[in-house]
Parts: structure tokens; sequence; C-alpha cells
């Protein structure tokens, strides 16, 4: 079979398994500094051993919303063209602290197609857990009898555990890239009432261009710029993003317009996710370090009272440190074919 026919069969097994699939998950705009948390295809894209710490506050404006954290730990093994990673990811909301947290489990196998390609699928496995604190709600019947309350009688579980699945598939060249992902495959129950409260299946396409120097010969020369999108559809919702960034030495910025206004998502009040915001984020990077800080300029009617969004990650790649474990060429100072791909990072 041909490499691309391995490609487009891949591509189609993702999205012959999503049927008619809003629920809050966890959201980072960070996207690339997230990179285990946007694709399970991505564990090991760094050639070597990543750690990586996300936090997110969104709508501080608001007390008791949604704060987000998030830690990773991914490596690659060239031996076997795998990459391992694992993801915890908790996120906190309301004044009843509405508590998710995910534990993911990823594998990734690269294939490679030609010399300026490869395709990586990758697949994870997550163990979930939604809870909250009854003691914090109170019930319109709770303030006129001494009866029990209906929380008292519906919420018989504040506790709600769960295993979940998510396939991804991923391509990439030294200059293009482009990825699936199908989240909650297995459609998970999540009710604390006894009955059925189904996570919906999310699908997301991210894919972007490459821009280098054109005399870049060597394997440790930066990008000087990158364009990006990211699709995002779930239970008849979708939104588009798109974004850019320009890389230096040191620094690097990035600016993105989330909830481009090219759908119709009538199920929403207002559609308050069209012109939803503009992001805009600043990175250091020095050897194996990289910190990146960025804030969503609310552009919704949510603007004047949600104060938009902080979010900073920290990266930490230790194949730098200890000397590249899956580069093309072994050596920075070897001379390499023009549209010969590096090692999979596109930051």
């Amino acid at each position: 079979m041909s490499g691309y026919k391995v490609i487009l069969l891949g591509t189609l097994l993702v999205l012959l398994s999503v049927r008619n699939s809003v629920a809050q998950d966890p959201h980072f705009s960070q996207f690339y500094s997230a990179q285990t948390f946007l694709s399970p295809s991505l564990a090991g894209s760094s050639g070597g051993t990543r750690y990586t710490a996300n936090y997110r506050n969104q709508w501080p404006g608001i007390q008791k919303t949604f704060q987000t954290y998030a830690v990773s730990a991914d490596f690659y093994l060239s031996e076997y063209r795998s990459g391992f990673g694992a993801l915890l990811v908790t996120d906190q909301a309301g004044s009843a602290n509405l508590n998710t947290t995910n534990l993911g489990l990823q594998y990734s196998f690269r294939v490679p197609i030609s010399d300026n390609l490869q395709f990586v699928p990758g697949l994870q496995f997550t163990f979930g857990q939604k809870s909250l604190d009854r003691s914090k709600l109170v019930f319109p019947d709770e303030v006129v009898t001494d009866t029990p309350t209906s929380g008292q009688i519906y919420l018989t579980n504040t506790k709600a555990q769960y295993v979940d699945f998510i396939s991804s598939v991923f391509i990439y060249s030294r200059t293009l890239w482009m990825g699936i992902v199908a989240d909650h495959l297995l459609r998970p129950n999540y009710s604390f009432m006894g009955d059925k409260t189904i996570l919906p299946i999310k699908i997301t396409n991210f894919g972007g261009m490459n821009f280098w120097h054109p005399n870049a010969r060597r394997i440790d020369e930066p990008r000087i710029a990158s364009l990006c999108y990211r699709f995002e559809y779930q239970n008849s919702f979708k939104q588009l993003d798109i974004g850019g960034y320009v890389y230096g030495k040191v620094l690097d910025f990035g600016v993105w317009y989330r909830g481009v206004p090219l759908f119709n998502n009538s199920a929403l009040d207002n559609h308050y996710a069209d012109y939803d915001a503009v992001v805009m984020s600043v990175g250091v990077a020095t050897g194996a370090l990289h910190i990146t800080y960025s804030y969503d300029l609310q552009l919704s009617k949510l603007a004047s009272y949600g104060a938009g969004a902080h979010e900073v990650s920290i990266g930490v790649e230790m194949n730098k440190l200890l000397g590249c474990v899956d580069c093309f060429s072994r050596r920075s100072s070897i001379i390499f074919h023009k549209n010969r791909p590096r090692n999979m990072k596109i930051n």
C-alpha cells in the first residue's frame, strides 16, 4: 500500500468514527505550547524527552469561572519509531467547585512516507472524573421547608468516573503539517443523577505552514514564521481559529483570531462563540527552557465583564540539554537537503 493510501485510510478511519456528535471541555489558547493536549500523535514530537506545564485563568472578571491546569511528560524511542506520553488535566469551574480531572496515556508511531514526509497515527486512553461540592448548592425548596431538598434526593452522587478514548492522525513535512483528532469516541456518561449525560464526540482539525530563511542550511537554524489554523466541531457547534507566529533567536510572538465568523452556531444564544477573541502571545526560549504568556482579548459580549483570559506555559526539552535523540541529521553542522524535514517540531 502506498504512503498516500495509508494517509487516506487513516484519515477516513478517524472521520468515519464520528456521527452526530456542547459540553465545556478544558481549553487552552496556546495550542502548540500544549502539544500532547492538542493531539496524541504529538507525543514524542520533540525527538527526546519533554516536560510541559500549562495554566489558564478564563474570565477572571467573573468569580468562580474556569481555571485549567495541565502537566505532561512525553518521550520518543527512535529504535521503535514510537512516542509515549502522559497528560494530567484539571479544570475547576463554578461556585460549587465543579472539577473535571483527566489522566491520559498516549502512544504515537511514525510512518516514514518518503524523505520529505512522515505520517503519525496516535491514540490516547483517558481515565476521567467529574465531581462537585453539593454543600455549596442552594435549591429553592431548601429555604422554605425542613424536608430533604431536591439536591439530596436527585444528586445521589457527587462524583462521576468514566473511561474515554482519543484517536488521531498527523502528517508533516518541513513546510506543511496537518492533523485530525477524534475525542470522546466512547461517549462517556458523566451524570451525577443516575441518568445519562453523554459527552458528545469532538473533532479537531489543525494544520499550518512553516517559513524558513531562504539560506537556512543548518538543522539548528530556526524558522522565521508560521501560519496556522484550528477547526473544531462538536454537537453541531463549529469554530475556526486562524493565527501565526514570528520567531526570533530568543523571543517569539503570536497572534490568533478565535471564532472566525463563518458558521451559524444557532444553538448558542447571541452567537457568543463567533467573534470570540484575539489571542496575543509572547514566548522566551533559552536553551532547553521555553516560557510563553498569552492574553485573550475578548471580542464578544462577554468582554464587558469577563476580562479575557490569561495563560502561561512552561516547557523543558531534555534533548536540548543532552543532545538530539531523533534528528534527521545527528550533528547541527551537517548540511541537509533543503526539503528534508527536521525533527518533528512545529511549535
